[in-house]
């Protein structure tokens, strides 16, 4: 029996689950791109997977595919397109080392030939050729981020995902930069660790654990009195949760933020209740008992 690691590419992605390389999920460089921009490369990652991807390979979405829900602004998309052509990604490799690649390469979005609704678009060379040689993935819920209304929902969600369901890992720890760079949160904003909590932790939390199949706690790692860590830890829902996520997806966005604020759970200050991740998540190390 061969023990050759499983490609990305040979695995075939279902309905709207989306089989994401490591190496898209765990990129660096797209604190200037939007919620819509950010969901973006998940979803033409995702048809192009479908499609077979190759070197010099076209691939097609419906533009509806790339609008937020309840949207119809097609200059919501044009905006995304353009910011994905724009941005340079620094994408790690296996080997440790990093490249720089845009996401997206040349694309039809304002052809007069183009087919009314369809969006035909290509990947930059270099970054085809590392994806070809992936070997760990994320699955990615489309439904679940296109429900997200912050994009650091989606970039924690994303992360997570990758890992949710090892069996021998229930947390990850990160540097206070390691994890700002992971979100995406522009250099110079939310200096102190009580702003990043604020606008940037607390809400990104509460809304992954309210949509997620899983549920976060997100902890600070203190030397002294100054925050030089996060850990983030996760575990699967119940029944009854799964249900409920599933019922919030599908409910209006209107009054979410609110509904969200009434039973989050796992967020920072006030801290979760630290018994009750002892009960569900044994595994997780608790910041400060180390």
């Amino acid at each position: 029996m061969s023990d050759a690691p499983i490609l990305t590419l040979a695995l075939t992605p279902r309905g709207q689950e989306a089989i994401k390389p490591a190496e898209l999920i765990q990129v660096t460089g797209h604190h200037e791109l939007t919620l819509n921009a950010r969901r973006a490369i998940t979803v033409l990652w995702h048809h192009a997977h479908m499609q077979g991807v190759g070197e010099g390979k076209r691939y097609t979405v419906e533009i509806d595919e790339l609008k937020p829900t309840g949207h119809k602004g097609y200059e919501m998309v044009e905006e995304a397109i353009e910011a994905l052509m724009r941005t340079l990604l620094v994408v790690r490799l296996p080997n440790g080392k990093t490249r720089r690649v845009q996401f997206l390469g040349g694309n039809d979005l304002d052809s007069p030939d183009r087919p009314a609704g369809v969006l035909t678009y290509s990947f930059d060379a270099m970054l085809i050729e590392i994806l070809q040689k992936s070997t760990i993935w994320g699955k990615i819920a489309l439904p679940i981020i296109m429900s997200f209304s912050s994009k650091y929902s989606v970039s924690l969600y994303e992360n997570v995902a990758q890992v949710a369901n090892l069996s021998f890992k229930t947390q990850l720890e990160y540097t206070l930069e390691e994890f700002r760079s992971m979100l995406g949160v522009p250099p110079g904003r939310y200096k102190t660790f009580g702003e990043l909590n604020l606008h940037v932790l607390k809400p990104a939390v509460a809304e992954v654990n309210a949509l997620a199949p899983f549920d976060l706690a997100v902890l600070p790692v203190k030397q002294g009195k100054k925050v030089v860590k996060v850990s983030v830890g996760w575990f699967k829902k119940s029944d009854e949760e799964l249900q409920a996520a599933f019922r919030e997806r599908q409910a209006s966005k209107i009054g979410r933020r609110a509904r969200i604020a009434g039973r989050a759970e796992h967020v920072l200050s006030p801290m979760p209740s630290q018994d009750r991740i002892r009960r569900r998540a044994p595994k997780i190390s608790l910041l400060g008992s180390q």
